[in-house]
């Protein structure tokens, strides 16, 4: 009898690296108000204009004075005239240059109508006392951010502070969704017999924004060899990146790997990655193509392995580590060695630790592992890992978000 072909495929990590020396993507650089620059990923290293402060300020809230004044011990304050023998002075603020240090406001008292009526004989008062100097906060050539971070709001008052209004960044590649199928109706609409929900561009779609992707979602194409050139056409004409999604197994109706194959390079076609290891590689016109597989769970496997390392291709960052979590296996995981296989989890805060609760993509609804709080690959190598074993698992909700089981 023969079964489904599940070895001599390339692993994920051979795929992209072939992938990867066939294609390089364009760099393109856009400049953007610092107010939308939120997370955007810098292009090169920025540095400061500005020297700040622009001269020397107060480091308090309190009187500026003269500490020529406090050399023989505490002078007669009483007789003291505000503007002549002291001014007030405020955190940050500049002051007038006859004065050189500041007492701060809980050192001393003010009258209603201007005059000093106490200070701490405990005070010290010396030339600079509670002064920052000029170039304290920061100085013209100062290194504000370094090239390909995300831009943080705090990053974004470095910027401001140091005088930047437009920012470098690297252009979000525009990545077209293309999915396909005679029998896929668009979300909101009831299904008939022989027809089935479009559930994978919503996910998608909200993927590629969190990846740092601008999308460009296409209506449901059926599965028409002419249509799919057509569409896979013109998305090629508008797009940095084109994700085909289904008809690249072996059904009656999969044309999309083989037109891909026929309009340019075809990288790979099966990968040692599962659910999902129909998925093709290819690249047309000089762009890539990816062909996701059409089952929901193997779409979401190809997008998070596959698509994520494209757009992070493109920005220049590496892969971001989502949260984790080392807890008690509560049954066995088994797979295949010849493959990467994806595990889906509960992870459940026990009183001692957490537990993790394997779901079966055969034995649970798709539902429920769409639900799942957790995510583990079995990496290409392990047969099976035992219960009772502590792994680490890759959290898809934050821990906060872990509950006592009921």
């Amino acid at each position: 009898m023969r079964g489904k072909r599940i070895d001599g495929f390339p692993t994920r990590e051979q795929a992209l690296r072939d992938f990867f020396k066939a294609w390089t993507p364009k760099e393109k650089i856009e400049l953007v108000p610092l107010t939308e620059a939120a997370w955007r990923i810098i292009a090169r290293a920025l540095f400061s204009v500005n020297t700040l402060p622009v001269y020397r300020v107060s480091s308090c809230d309190g009187i500026a004075v003269k500490s020529s004044l406090f050399e023989k011990g505490m002078p007669d304050y009483q007789i003291w005239r505000e503007g002549i023998e002291f001014v007030r002075a405020d955190t940050g603020d500049d002051f007038d240059d006859a004065f050189d240090a500041v007492i701060p406001i809980e050192e001393a008292d003010l009258t209603e109508d201007g005059c000093v009526s106490f200070i701490s004989p405990d005070v010290e008062v010396a030339c600079d006392s509670n002064v920052r100097p000029r170039g304290s906060t920061l100085r013209e050539g100062d290194l504000l951010v370094k090239q390909n971070m995300p831009l943080r709001p705090t990053d974004l008052a470095n910027l401001a502070m140091g005088g930047i209004s437009m920012v470098p960044v690297w252009k979000k590649p525009r990545v077209a969704f293309i999915p396909t199928g005679s029998e896929l109706i668009p979300q909101g609409g009831r299904p008939k017999r022989g027809e089935n929900v479009d559930t994978n561009s919503v996910m998608v779609w909200q993927m590629l924004i969190r990846m740092g992707a601008d999308p460009i979602m296409f209506p449901i194409i059926p599965d028409n060899p002419s249509e799919l050139k057509e569409r896979l056409a013109e998305a090629l004409s508008i797009a940095d990146v084109v994700i085909l999604n289904a008809g690249t197994a072996k059904g009656r109706e999969d044309y999309n790997y083989s037109i891909l194959g026929h309009e340019g390079n075809l990288i790979h076609h099966y990968i040692a990655a599962a659910p999902g290891r129909p998925l093709a590689m290819a690249v047309v016109y000089g762009r890539p193509v990816i062909n996701l597989p059409g089952p929901t769970i193997a779409a979401f496997f190809g997008m998070d392995w596959c698509i994520r390392a494209v757009v992070n291709r493109f920005l220049h960052t590496p892969i971001q580590r989502r949260p984790r979590i080392k807890g008690v296996l509560m049954e066995d995981i088994h797979s295949t060695p010849h493959m990467a296989i994806l595990c889906r989890l509960n992870a459940v805060k026990a009183a001692n630790g957490y537990e993790l609760y394997p779901l079966s993509f055969q034995a649970m609804s798709l539902a429920q592992c769409m639900a799942s709080n957790a995510m583990y690959v079995c990496d290409v190598g392990e047969s099976v890992r035992h219960k009772g074993e502590i792994l680490e698992v890759e959290l898809l909700r934050g821990e906060e978000y872990l509950e006592m089981p009921d």
